[in-house]
């Protein structure tokens, strides 16, 4: 099966990083940057978007991270999430059932904010969910420090069709574990991808909860975001965040103990959010105020 390799080249890499940045943080150049984005934004929305169930479930197992990335609110420099914090079999189940009843048909991603690799139960609880989401493609992000070739062929095993591994490193090389599967890996069953980042990067404020934030808003930027229409994440303890980027959960849209899945997507909450980002209006949540997320898409591991 194919391993790629993302940014390999340090250099190139280290350019591209340093204009993201510049980006982000110059006005100018930002809204520049969101006169393009907003066209293609414009172009690749689907009429009635709004009342479509969502392409893709974040699923939290773990609410933990081993690392300690500048840019993440998870980090472990940040100490906001606890290492005992693993979802009940109860709620997983509960979960699972309900994307069956709903006939989601998009991606299942077995991570958020977290590193999946901490629960020892994922490889069965992936196994368990393909018996139950035959066709759906499922994937999962890991920073890779406890990958190994066994562990991996044992995840594609139980059914997972994509590894995204994020090789964290700001001298760009490979973590040990990660160069250890590399050299093994005409062995590996499944996909794998091992993109090269560094530990200090600049992804953008993250829903103004990113701890290296070099630039906060003056005000709420007036483009779309589309992730809210897209995708939900379900985290530990059935909390339902508005998305992705609220990694803190400071937006929280309701909780899937007490209510359906569908219920708390199609809810009239929600939708007044997702209207409101659709229309370019980013007043509407404290955290939309100071989010300069200009993500086109949340593809990232959707099948193509």
């Amino acid at each position: 099966m194919p391993l790629k390799l993302r940014n390999k080249n340090k250099y190139i890499y280290l350019i591209k990083s340093r204009i993201r940045k510049r980006i982000y943080t110059m006005p100018f150049l930002l809204k520049n940057y969101l006169t393009l984005k907003q066209f293609f934004i414009k172009n690749t929305l689907v009429s009635g978007i709004e009342n479509m169930l969502f392409q893709k479930i974040f699923i939290e197992t773990v609410s933990y991270c081993n690392n300690d990335c500048s840019f993440c609110p998870a980090s472990t420099k940040i100490g906001a999430k606890s290492p005992e914090n693993f979802m009940t079999e109860d709620l997983y189940m509960k979960v699972l059932n309900e994307l069956v009843h709903i006939s989601f048909s998009g991606s299942v991603a077995f991570y958020c904010n977290n590193e999946p690799l901490l629960d020892e139960r994922l490889s069965s609880w992936i196994k368990v969910a393909r018996s139950l989401l035959k066709t759906n493609f499922f994937y999962l992000y890991t920073n890779g420090m406890f990958i190994n070739i066994r562990l991996a062929n044992q995840l594609f095993k139980a059914g997972l069709n994509r590894l995204i591994i994020d090789n964290y490193n700001d001298k760009h090389e490979l973590v040990p574990s990660v160069k250890e599967l590399i050299d093994c890996s005409s062995f590996l069953k499944g996909e794998v991808i091992v993109n090269y980042r560094f530990k200090t990067d600049y992804l953008g404020n993250r829903a103004g909860q990113s701890a290296n934030a070099a630039f906060f808003l003056k005000e709420p930027l007036r483009i779309m975001c589309i992730r809210p229409l897209r995708e939900i994440v379900i985290g530990y303890d059935g909390t339902v965040p508005l998305c992705c980027a609220d990694g803190l959960w400071k937006m929280v849209m309701g909780n899937v103990k007490e209510t359906s899945i569908k219920d708390i997507w199609f809810s009239d909450s929600f939708k007044k959010i997702k209207r409101s980002l659709l229309n370019k209006n980013r007043d509407c949540t404290e955290i939309c105020k100071k989010c300069n997320a200009l993500s086109l898409s949340v593809q990232g591991g959707i099948r193509a």
